[in-house]
């Protein structure tokens, strides 16, 4: 069974064998079987029952031998339709989504809204198809867009993104939230997930004091489980060796929605990018303008801040759709508004998908 990188905890760490969980919408897991029934069957065995019965369930979406289905709210037992005839089956399970609260926990306290898988049950006298992830793998961070608020299952530029790095031999992790931001928290306000790098009492987008615990880049929840390995950089299951060959970040939309300080965000920007290269050595960072175009400015000044400070790192770059991007989301009518709907999913990401593989093949910047 592999699991998408960077997104799962279990019963031991980011490990054990009683279940593995994520909040993360878009995190996924695939395992491959060979079944010796002319009418093969499968399972999905969940934990759920949160205890605030006002939620609504997580919803996932699979894939079962090349045939997906949608909109599947989670339950303790989940019966795959659409198994092919043939021996072998190829499922991949996916978070659909799941309610905007709950979604970090504490120390000690365990988050509410979450997916927690302990097993898949399939025909007596099947065998497992050994695999491993692949050798790379992408981290994709976000807020609600990169969520996929506002967009169908499926359908947005961060799963479109994802897949296309799939063809390219990556796995991804989408690891967004609604509300957050560089230093705005996420979640239904007033949200329990940490801001992404925070930084407080700066002055003129410099200096400040970075707080640690309000801040997530490093860690997978707040139950105290770390996405930074033993050495310090940034782990795909927690093990040494395993950082991310591409970090892609669109945040920013929601520090100009909720008046995140300015300076602050500005000096959370140029520290994020320093602290993610001493955590990701070689990976290749990429700054998505946000598709509003907010605090587009500080974040070329945060690169242009960076590369003046490390003038050796050539693997930090900006993907800019520009200000007609901007004028179609205002203008509501075809793409939506500042959430984009399918259409405008789709088009960003057409322009996004090839910049980034020609950044990542050397060629653009």
């Amino acid at each position: 069974m592999v699991f998408s990188p960077g997104n799962w905890t279990g019963d031991v760490g980011r490990g054990g064998k009683a279940f593995r969980q994520t909040w993360n919408a878009g995190a996924y897991f695939r395992v491959s079987w060979t079944s010796p029934s002319g009418q093969p069957a499968a399972k999905i065995t969940i934990a759920t029952g949160s205890p605030n019965p006002a939620n609504k369930p997580q919803r996932i979406a699979y894939n079962i031998d090349g045939i997906w289905k949608i909109d599947v709210a989670c339950t303790n037992e989940i019966t795959i339709e659409g198994i092919s005839e043939r021996s072998r089956h190829d499922l991949t399970v996916l978070l659909q989504d799941s309610p905007q609260k709950e979604r970090w926990g504490s120390a000690g306290v365990s988050p509410v809204n979450v997916l927690r898988v302990t097993g898949v049950l399939v025909d007596e006298g099947s065998q497992p198809v050994p695999a491993a992830p692949a050798a790379k793998w992408a981290l994709i961070v976000g807020d609600s867009i990169t969520e996929g608020i506002g967009a169908s299952a499926l359908a947005s530029y961060s799963h479109l993104l994802g897949q296309a790095l799939r063809s390219q031999g990556h796995e991804y992790a989408v690891s967004a939230c609604g509300w957050s931001g560089w230093i705005n928290k996420g979640d239904n306000p007033p949200g329990d997930v940490p801001g992404y790098f925070v930084i407080t009492n700066s002055v003129k987008g410099e200096g400040g004091e970075y707080q640690d615990p309000l801040s997530r880049w490093n860690k997978i929840d707040g139950n105290g489980h770390s996405l930074l390995d033993a050495q310090g950089r940034l782990s795909a299951y927690g093990q040494t060796g395993g950082e991310p060959a591409l970090i892609l970040i669109n945040y920013g939309t929601n520090d100009g929605l909720h008046g995140s300080n300015a300076s602050d965000t500005q000096a959370s920007i140029t520290q994020a990018l320093a602290a993610l290269r001493r955590s990701a050595p070689d990976a290749q960072i990429i700054l998505l303008v946000p598709f509003n175009q907010a605090y587009g400015r500080e974040l070329k000044v945060g690169i242009a801040t960076h590369k003046k400070n490390h003038p050796a790192d050539d693997k930090v770059a900006l993907i800019d759709l520009g200000q007609d991007v901007k004028r179609a989301l205002d203008a509501k009518a075809v793409f939506g508004g500042l959430h984009p709907n399918d259409r405008g999913h789709a088009n960003f990401a057409a322009q996004i998908i090839p910049q980034v593989l020609a950044i990542l093949q050397g060629q653009g910047k």
